[in-house]
């Protein structure tokens, strides 16, 4: 009942929130539903044949068309804009690119039926990435989405633990996650360890070394996934934490206690026979499996260079072209666009992911010295932002998720911080971006404007 009751809650407060409180609040339940996938966590408690999301993304799109129309307001009473707050930065205009071809290349499908299916998911996230990019005009209101990625991510985990140590029920291993398979779930589970930490940096208040407590639930989540590259990923990331951290003594020692201590005591018998029971042949086998289908799907980006077979359709042609078996997936996000979108498709994408890494540089270059607490947190997202696109770049060379939309999300909220946050607004050569006399603006403004009640 209790599930039910937060769906009402929400889709209310994603529906008539638009138009009642502020537009805003539709992306961010939209997304909400889209990490959380409620309809597969609670799937026993929710009636069936109810859309959430679906409501949600409309009344969305209607509210950015409202407030482009001038008949809703997106910016809070007390807001300030400042030089290009309400424009599309080149971090967004260079994800465009992506957004075009990928439908080119569906329509051009050798197997549109196929094809189809995956057009409308993308379809999905290229609209919603928009009108959040139109609709978000604030710090507090990232932070807010900051917030609800990482929170939502350490829930999952703890669904995961409560049926692992309650009932002993592997379930996240034998059947994956809201159609993610178990090394999906655990690479999405993993992007919300970076997530956590730097809330608990970001924030002063007492409550923020929970974030810190949710950081072994979210680890021994992924652990029970069986994935490795998942924990990779993790361990891969860790050097970064370290050097972008503001708390480095604690974040070492605290790396030291728990791999030594908590580590082996979370992994259980279970766990630890797993991957200890795990034989050279398994190993041998799924890295031959890989190499197979990596090469297939060089050979068919080689014969259709330009627009690819179509979304999803090397699966069809993998073992013509040398994998192991019929309908193998590429397994590597970027070899799969590759055979499926052509040498541009991949060209557009790893644009559109340099970017936000390049955005994330700059509001970390001009926000890492600045001592006021809103600043702080400002560093801290960016940090945070980076580091979980990290572990999911790194762990997606071995999986094909083109179409998860947390990663999009992290990457549309690393063009808006930079956006929101007037890294490219000051009159600084180096930031690429040369005021007029009108517009001209102040560090010190800046720093005022950035500042927007979000302490908590």
């Amino acid at each position: 009942m209790k599930q039910l009751a937060f769906m009402i809650f929400f889709t209310v407060l994603g529906t008539l929130g638009v138009f009642v409180i502020r537009p805003f609040w539709g992306p961010f339940v939209y997304y909400l539903f889209a990490v959380l996938r409620p309809q597969y966590m609670w799937q026993w408690s929710l009636p069936t044949g109810i859309d959430w999301s679906f409501y949600v993304g409309v009344t969305s799109i209607v509210g950015a068309f409202a407030v482009a129309f001038g008949f809703l307001r997106a910016d809070p009473p007390d807001h300030q804009p400042i030089a290009h707050r309400h424009r599309l930065i080149w971090a967004h205009w260079c994800f465009l690119p992506f957004c075009i071809w990928i439908p080119i290349t569906g329509l051009l499908a050798r197997n549109y039926q196929i094809a189809e299916i995956w057009i409308i998911e993308y379809s999905k996230i290229f609209i919603m990435y928009f009108v959040t990019a139109y609709l978000v005009r604030t710090v507090q209101q990232v932070w807010l989405f900051y917030l609800m990625c990482g929170l939502v991510l350490a829930y999952i985990a703890y669904e995961v633990n409560f049926l692992y140590i309650v009932h002993g029920y592997l379930g996240i291993y034998r059947n994956g996650y809201g159609g993610l398979d178990n090394n999906g779930a655990g690479l999405m589970l993993a992007m919300g360890v970076p997530l956590c930490y730097y809330s608990f940096e970001g924030i002063r208040k007492w409550w923020r070394w929970g974030f810190l407590a949710l950081i072994p639930v979210i680890v021994h989540a992924v652990l029970m996934t069986y994935s490795r590259g998942a924990m990779l990923s993790l361990l891969l990331v860790i050097p970064l934490l370290i050097l972008r951290s503001r708390q480095k003594k604690l974040l070492i020692i605290g790396l030291l206690v728990f791999g030594f201590f908590i580590l082996p005591v979370l992994a259980g018998k279970e766990i630890e026979e797993r991957f200890l029971s795990i034989q050279q042949h398994e190993i041998d086998e799924s890295a031959n499996s890989r190499r197979m289908s990596w090469l297939a799907a060089w050979r068919i980006a080689l014969d259709n260079p330009l627009f690819g077979v179509g979304i999803r359709n090397a699966n069809l042609f993998s073992y013509q072209y040398g994998a192991d078996v019929f309908g193998r997936t590429i397994h590597s996000q970027y070899l799969q666009i590759l055979a499926d979108n052509g040498f541009p498709g991949l060209a557009f994408y790893l644009l559109a992911a340099g970017t936000s890494f390049i955005s994330l540089w700059y509001v970390r270059r001009r926000y890492r010295d600045s001592k006021d607490n809103d600043s702080r947190r400002i560093y801290c997202m960016a940090c945070g932002l980076e580091a979980s696109l990290i572990v999911f770049f790194i762990g997606s060379t071995f999986l094909s998720l083109e179409v998860f939309e947390l990663p999009y999300l992290l990457m549309l909220l690393s063009a808006q911080l930079a956006l929101v946050s007037g890294v490219f607004d000051c009159h600084d050569d180096d930031y690429g971006y040369e005021s007029t006399e009108d517009e001209e603006i102040t560090d010190g403004q800046i720093d005022q404007q950035a500042s927007l009640g979000i302490s908590l």
